[in-house]
């Protein structure tokens, strides 16, 4: 069962199931949408050609993705023109996942799948090895004995599985149990670094912090020092000329 449906200026065919991308659509991811340009149908009761459409015939389709396809260049040349254009593009697209093909009379969609259980699976491996071991055989006494083993064998197997997967269980918890244990050491490991660090960087700060008043004070001292000495030299000279006036 598919359609041909027409979206964007192009042609495809569709079917329940496919995923397929196409020039962008109006919608969000999960809307529901209807294709209506349908140009073919073709299902159980044979192939439907449209006129240019199929009557009454739709394609819905749930939206999975909004996206834009890969770059490609697009180069514009002209001889002896000095034309040379070269751009970029990139195409948005939609992504669709066809839900159903229906019409005046029909619809299709995707055939669901039934998984069978794990006991089914195991009676039914159960039941093909007693026929194939009942085969060989060539007395019913042989028969029954010999489905008798292969269940005892089968049932063996299952206990043995079930026995497998208890102890993965048991392992993962212990697993689990064994890296939370791990985290919280290398958590209060690195707790007592960070504060260790946090302590030395407050010791070097207050240490900095002495250094940089000592040098301030060493700085004023100094400073006072030579304003000192200014100070006494402008005295000095003044002294000196004073004592030149009184000479004249």
């Amino acid at each position: 069962m598919y359609a041909v449906v027409r979206t964007g200026g192009k042609q495809y065919r569709v079917s329940p199931g496919d995923i397929l991308e196409v020039e962008k659509l109006a919608g969000d991811v999960g809307d529901s949408i209807v294709l209506e340009d349908v140009l073919m149908v073709a299902g159980e009761e044979g192939i439907e050609i449209g006129q240019p459409n199929v009557a009454g015939a739709s394609v819905t389709a749930r939206i999975t993705g909004q996206h834009r396809g890969e770059k490609i260049l697009v180069f514009r040349y002209r001889p002896k023109k000095r034309v040379r254009v070269r751009r970029g593009h990139r195409q948005y697209l939609t992504r669709l996942q066809i839900d159903k093909i229906s019409g005046d009379g029909f619809e299709y969609g995707e055939e669901e799948k039934e998984e069978a259980a794990p006991e089914e699976i195991v009676e039914a491996a159960v039941a093909e090895a007693a026929v194939a071991a009942v085969a060989e055989t060539s007395s019913i006494a042989e028969a029954e004995e010999t489905v008798e083993t292969v269940v005892e064998e089968e049932a063996d197997i299952v206990d043995r599985a079930v026995d497998a997967v208890e102890a993965v269980g048991d392992a993962a918890s212990e697993a689990v149990d064994a890296v939370g244990e791990v985290a919280s050491d290398a958590v209060e490991a690195v707790s007592d670094k960070a504060g260790d660090a946090v302590e030395a960087v407050g010791d070097l700060a207050e240490d900095a912090v002495e250094a940089v008043g000592d040098l301030a004070e060493d700085a004023v001292d100094a400073v006072t020092k030579n304003l000192k000495g200014l100070v006494g030299r402008g005295k000095k000279a003044d002294d000196a000329e004073d004592n030149e006036k009184k000479e004249e």
